[in-house]
This record gives C-alpha cells, structure tokens and sequence, in this order.
C-alpha cells in the first residue's frame, strides 16, 4: 500500500508594484510638441513629397525635362540680353558728342534774338520820350496839370540819372573755372564765382547807405527789381549779366563810401575775398549815368467798392491802406 502523493501547494502570487515607478516614463519635451516638430521635420510634407516625385521623374529613364522649365530660362536670357543692349544704348547716346553744327546755330538764334531785344528796347525808349515830350507839351501852361517831382521819378526809375556817386566791382574767383569764350559758362556749384545773393546784399547795402539810385550792369534797380539766377548766369529784370559784375549808385560820394564800410554787406564781401578769393573793388566816380528802366510796372491803389461810391464820399475812403493792385503795361 503506497503512501498517498502530496499535493504541491501554490506559491503566493507576488503583487504587483504600484506607484510612480509602475507608470510609462513620460518625455520631457511631452509639452513642446510643436517645437518639437519643427526642429525634427523642417520641412513640410508637402514639399518633401513633392521634391520627392520631381526627383523620380528626373531618374526614372525616357522621361525628358519639362519644357515649361527651359522655355522660362529662354525667356529671363532674352530679357536680360534686350536689357543689356538698352542700357548700352542709352550710355553711348549720352556720351556722344552733339552736332557743331546744332551748337553754332543755337547761339547764333540767341544772338539774334538778344539783338532783337535791344532794338526793342532802344525804340522803347524812344517812344517813351516821345509820349513825355508831348504830355509835357499838352500840359504845359494849365496850373492844374497833375506833375511828378523829381524825387519820385528818380526813385520810380522813370526818368534818367546823372550824378556822382560809389561804384562796387565784382569778379569771379580764380576757382571759378570761365571760359574766356563765354563767361556764362561757369560750374553753378562753384562757391567761387558772384552769385545772385552777392549781389542782393550789395545792393541793399548801397540803399542803406543813402544812394539816390542803383544800376548794375547798366540794369536800373527799383522796388519792383528781382535779382536772381538761372544755371551759371545772374539775372536783373529778367536780363542775363556777365562777369565783373559793375554796382553803381548815385549819391555823395564820399558819404556813401563812409556808410557803405559799416554795413553788413561790406562785411559779406570781406569774407567773399578771403575766402573764396572774388574780386572786389570799391572807388568813387565824379559822373555816373544810370539809365532808365526798360520795362515799367504801373501801380494804382483802389478802395474795394469806391466804384458805387457817391462823389461827396468822405476823404478817409481813400485810406492808405488799400491794397494794390499791379497792372503790367506794355513798352
């Protein structure tokens, strides 16, 4: 009789771990996903796919480039060539030489013209004597005939002048590259050549040392006088000057020299000597002639409304304050 077998008995299950320790360890980047993305896979899957297929169709064989691709590069070439050939074009025209011939004839058509207009003015001038001759004649006799003192005509630059007076000369520096040829023709950036506002202050300078009236280049001055420039030139009454640039003015000499020498605008044309090395040069003259002023401006004043106004109308509508009005009048 067999002893009975002994049933084995059943390990006890181990339990499981729990806690912390148990769980999937998580990424440390788990957060920055988009980040993430960026730095693993740059480039969009789009275009990686599309890379992709233009890279198998350019290895797989019998399979040729796509004309749309060459006929691109043929156009940007002609572009480039048709571009290149007009700005070639374009360099060589302004580096061409112009016609003597055009050059020749532009300055005989200013001569003529400039001809032209002094013939005009001479005749002006005569006209205008003529219209003063027979005013003076109309009016002579009748005390009630208007008249203009000598002071006003003067000032007006009506009539003509002669007296002594102060005479400022001014010439361009050694800098100011001239051609003997045209002394017009000169660099309008270079500082030493008389510009426009040289002249401006000497001519104020000269009103404010007390002259009776001012010319420069034969050109009257009055209040109505612009001086300004155009390129190289100097323009008075809209007139083209050359160089030396000759200011005179009629007054007492001596008093005008004494003035003029505590002025601002000798100070100027110290500086301008100095400096830039333009010529200038002060004497008094015992005769000036100064002519008169080619083109005349009439001024007139008229009170707004005067027009329906009755004639007993009391003085003061005529106030000095009316604004007025020019009126340009033909030589």
């Amino acid at each position: 009789m067999s002893a009975p077998t002994p049933t084995p008995t059943p390990a006890p299950a181990t339990p499981a771990p729990s806690g912390p320790s148990s769980a999937r360890r998580a990424r440390p980047d788990a957060s920055m996903t988009l980040l993430v993305e960026v730095l693993e896979r740059p480039l969009d899957p789009g275009y990686a796919a599309a890379a992709e297929r233009r890279r198998a169709a350019a290895s797989s064989p019998g399979v040729s480039a796509a004309p749309r691709s060459r006929r691109r590069a043929a156009l940007t070439a002609g572009l480039a060539a048709a571009t290149g050939l007009l700005v070639t074009g374009a360099v060589l025209a302004l580096h061409t030489p112009s016609n003597p011939s055009d050059r020749s004839e532009l300055v005989a058509d200013i001569q003529r013209r400039t001809s032209e207009a002094d013939a005009l003015a001479v005749r002006a001038s005569q006209l205008r004597a003529d219209v003063q001759s027979e005013q003076d004649a109309l009016l002579e006799g009748d005390p009630g005939a208007p008249s203009a003192s000598d002071g006003v005509l003067v000032a007006s630059g009506t009539t003509e002048v002669t007296g002594p007076g102060l005479v400022v000369t001014l010439t361009d520096g050694r800098a100011a590259a001239t051609d003997p040829a045209n002394p017009r023709d000169v660099d309008p950036a270079a500082d030493a050549r008389v510009q426009d506002g040289d002249l401006q202050r000497v001519a104020n300078g000269l009103w404010a040392s007390g002259a009776e009236a001012v010319a420069v280049n034969g050109q009257r001055l009055t209040a109505a006088t612009a001086i300004r420039s155009a390129g190289g030139a100097v323009l008075v009454n809209f007139r083209p000057l050359s160089p030396p640039y000759r200011v005179e003015a009629i007054g007492s000499p001596n008093a005008l020299a004494a003035s003029f020498a505590l002025t601002p605008a000798a100070r100027w044309l110290q500086a301008l000597q100095d400096q830039y090395g333009i010529g200038v040069q002060v004497s008094t003259e015992e005769a000036l002639d100064l002519p008169a002023l080619d083109a005349q401006r009439l001024y007139s004043a008229r009170v707004p409304g005067a027009a329906s106004a009755s004639p007993s109308a009391s003085p003061s509508s005529t106030s000095p304050s009316a604004r007025p009005e020019q009126q340009e009048s033909s030589p």
